[in-house]
């Protein structure tokens, strides 16, 4: 009796585990018919929706130089600027040509004679001693001095008249003479003779263009064996030519 209800146990058991098998197992395993054709491929979709921008990228390299481009047209003039500052003076240019002849003017005025600018001198030296060197020689005898423009306390002709002068020496000398023309403190000319135990007469002279308050007068130096006695004179002559 034990034996058969174990026996029918076991069918039971049998049974439930067929129909949960039979419950779990796939279709496909019981049919076995062959795989389908591939369908054909779906419409594209739609494009999607732009995304956010991206980041700034870092700056490249620079670029080669192109080449350069055909000269533009010229453009139109622009406004004029405002004047600019004075600039410093250039130097001076070269002289230029002669302008032509202007027209001859008007006749002037008769003039008066007795108003002609005038200036002239003439003074003698009166001593034995000879002069000093490199000082003004004294001519102290007056020959002629109408305008009083040869100083004979300074030895000197002083210019009152702006102009050209003449200026002239003759000196009488008994041993070697060397006499200078001195304007202002600048020497002009010199003259030097040389002579031994004998009386000689030497002389100079030069044309100075003169300024007011020049001053013209003679100088000798070592060589200064210059005389003023009479038959033996030495005199210092001066005179206007030309006005300016």
């Amino acid at each position: 009796m034990a034996h058969q209800m174990t026996h029918v146990g076991s069918v039971l058991l049998l049974l439930v585990v067929a129909s949960s098998a039979q419950d779990t197992c796939p279709a496909s395993s019981l049919i076995h018919g062959s795989p389908g054709q591939p369908g054909r491929p779906g419409a594209p979709g739609k494009n999607g929706r732009d995304g956010p921008p991206g980041r700034k990228g870092n700056q490249g390299l620079p670029g080669a130089v192109g080449l350069a481009g055909p000269k533009g047209q010229k453009g139109e003039p622009g406004f004029e600027g405002t004047t600019g500052k004075v600039g410093p003076e250039g130097e001076r240019g070269e002289q230029g040509e002669k302008g032509a002849m202007g027209e001859k003017g008007e006749r002037g005025d008769i003039g008066d004679h007795t108003s002609t600018l005038k200036s002239a001198f003439s003074m003698a030296r009166s001593t034995v001693m000879s002069p000093r060197r490199n000082f003004p020689i004294k001519f102290d005898k007056q020959i002629s001095n109408e305008q009083n423009h040869y100083f004979s306390r300074a030895a000197k002709f002083r210019c009152q008249i702006p102009g050209l002068y003449y200026f002239s020496y003759h000196a009488t000398s008994k041993g070697n003479l060397c006499v200078n023309i001195i304007l202002n403190q600048d020497r002009q000319v010199g003259f030097c003779d040389q002579v031994y135990n004998t009386f000689q007469v030497s002389s100079g002279g030069v044309v100075l263009k003169l300024k007011a308050d020049d001053f013209v007068h003679l100088e000798t130096t070592d060589a200064n064996s210059m005389l003023g006695v009479d038959g033996a004179d030495s005199i210092f002559n001066g005179f206007l030519i030309f006005p300016d």
